[in-house]
């Protein structure tokens, strides 16, 4: 088949697809360009065990699982399905943090791992390796814009003043909780205040109390999706800011607790805050000032270097990355060597040196579409739930996205989230991939309903007195073409 044909054919399957197309164009753009930032970032990968090839090979599976798993969510989802498939996901990532949190191992089957004084991963079977704060990135969100959804409805009935009979009825909201409330006559559990702790704060804490304890980026991360998810469901502005509030100060307060411990995180967050507002002059010079003193020898010295050798290191890839508009081109990398991380941490670096400046504009570009695919599909969402879930995601993978880009470019301190799709990671790509599925489904179910309420009539040369339709009809046009003649 020729180049020519091959676009032929990927135009016709794009323009086969009942969602947004725009924003499946960048998720495929997104794809191609991993499989060269992974396989050229990922020289350190390499060995006699993975080479090149294989890097490629194991990319390749990886997206092509990713693919599968999100064109599955976006051909069957059902408003009703992506609920229960929240819920159920909300749940099994809980279930698999605490696990996590215990440290408990049931050896060739499922083992909790401690990787840099961290728990934060589990092996499945022995070979399979599962980061499970990524899991719970996703069904967090999912579970917020569910759960926002139903603490609003619940709210509502509570307002309207129903009978019992017709509670036991009405299927919005907690229904399945409030008819157990109401058959138990658990009276307590039927006010709104005990919803809003049982459904949202109790997970929220919980949830953050467990991610704390083994990456205090990924706390921030998870916390910002369920806090923005339950923001844009409309949840009680001042309960919402005074629980966060709450969280902050128990939060700090933990981290206070455990900072002296070698293997609490909360030293490490603390440690990177305090390198982010000192110059790495500085502190380079009071190393050198303390072996001169006999207050610190040589091995401080090296431990110093090597603590600050990958930040150093991607800032200087960035800058070499200014020899020519397009970088130093694929392949042409030499940080690569020198940043351990660099294919996860300080993917944008990578980019930068390699791709020049208009390989970042690229990355930028990608993202800003994704925002803007994201919010116009949530403009056109009737349901609450679908609004809230679509923009959730949305902002929690460009979010990550722009926490990182910030993060290379030294204006936050070092976090370790990776740059979501493009850099090295199987448990995160097949969720974001997950996450695209959600969010091309509810756009196709927007179409779905546009159509449906245009009732399928033929087009007519004259739309005089037909004006309501016309306008429906240039809606439908503009959530494909986003406006362009």
């Amino acid at each position: 088949m020729s180049a020519h044909e091959l676009g032929d054919k990927a135009r016709t399957i794009i323009s086969s697809v009942r969602g947004d197309k725009m924003l499946l164009l960048v998720v495929i753009l997104l794809y191609l360009f991993s499989i060269n930032a992974v396989l050229s970032s990922s020289s350190l990968l390499f060995s006699s065990e993975l080479s090149g090839l294989g890097t490629l090979a194991t990319q390749l599976g990886v997206i092509v699982t990713g693919s599968a798993l999100m064109i599955l969510v976006y051909k069957v989802c059902t408003l009703k399905g992506l609920m229960k498939m929240g819920l159920i996901g909300f749940i099994i990532s809980f279930f698999l943090l605490v696990y996590l949190t215990l440290h408990i191992k049931i050896p060739g089957v499922l083992v909790s791992q401690n990787i840099n004084h961290s728990w934060r991963t589990l092996q499945l079977f022995g070979h399979i390796q599962i980061h499970v704060f990524e899991i719970v990135k996703v069904f967090s969100v999912m579970y917020m814009a569910w759960a926002a959804t139903c603490y609003a409805e619940e709210k509502a009935l509570s307002e309207e003043g129903l009978s019992e009979e017709e509670l036991l009825e009405d299927r919005r909201g907690f229904f399945r909780l409030r008819r157990i409330a109401i058959m138990s006559r658990l009276n307590w559990l039927r006010n709104p205040r005990a919803w809003r702790i049982a459904m949202v704060y109790l997970p929220f804490a919980l949830v953050s109390v467990m991610v704390m304890r083994g990456s205090n980026s990924s706390l921030l991360i998870i916390g910002f999706g369920m806090f923005i998810t339950l923001f844009i469901g409309g949840f009680d502005r001042k309960n919402l800011l005074l629980f966060i509030l709450l969280c902050g100060l128990a939060g700090g307060g933990m981290m206070t607790l455990m900072k002296d411990a070698d293997s609490s995180r909360g030293g490490t967050f603390l440690a990177r805050i305090e390198a982010y507002f000192t110059p790495f002059e500085q502190r380079l010079e009071d190393v050198r000032e303390g072996m001169k003193n006999g207050t610190k020898n040589r091995t401080d010295y090296n431990n110093f270097i090597d603590e600050n050798r990958q930040v150093q290191g991607a800032k200087f890839a960035i800058r070499e990355g200014r020899v020519t508009p397009f970088g130093k081109g694929p392949g042409g990398s030499t940080q690569k060597y020198k940043v351990m991380q660099i294919f996860g941490d300080f993917m944008f670096s990578f980019i930068c040196e390699e791709y020049g400046i208009l390989g970042a504009v690229f990355v930028l570009f990608l993202f800003g579409c994704l925002i803007a695919r994201g919010t116009r599909i949530a403009n056109y969402c009737e349901s609450r739930y679908a609004r809230t879930l679509v923009a959730g995601l949305v902002l929690l993978i460009s979010g990550q996205a722009i926490i990182h880009i910030l993060v290379n470019v030294g204006i936050l301190p070092m976090t370790g989230q990776t740059l979501p799709v493009l850099s090295d990671g199987k448990s995160a790509f097949i969720m974001f991939s997950i996450a695209f599925g959600v969010v091309l489904g509810i756009s196709r179910l927007v179409r779905e309903r546009i159509e449906k309420e245009e009732g399928g009539l033929e087009p007519v040369i004259s739309h005089e007195g037909n004006d309501e339709v016309q306008n429906s009809l240039d809606d439908l046009d503009a959530l494909d073409t986003n406006g362009l003649q």
